[in-house]
């Protein structure tokens, strides 16, 4: 499977629409105005189309995305 943080990144940068996901890994993702809750659910989409893990809306917190070190945390633990 490709790196976790390059994955991380690819399906944040999707569901944000903007590649400044990449510029700062710590970066509150909420706070800068990049994500919301409609994006999360593209980033489930994204997830379950690149990695074939199936995963229920319940299953991702808004921690989890909030930052893309947060978002490699999850995938370390959801597809591993």
């Amino acid at each position: 499977m490709e790196n976790l943080q390059e994955l991380a990144l690819d399906i944040l940068e999707a569901a944000c629409e903007t590649d400044e996901v990449r510029e700062d890994p710590d970066l509150d993702l909420f706070e800068a105005g990049l994500i919301d809750s409609l994006a999360s659910v593209v980033v489930l989409l994204e997830l379950e189309k690149r990695t074939g893990v199936k995963l229920q809306p319940t299953d991702l917190e808004r921690e989890d995305i909030t930052t893309v070190n947060n978002f490699v945390k999850f995938l370390e633990k959801k597809v591993g």
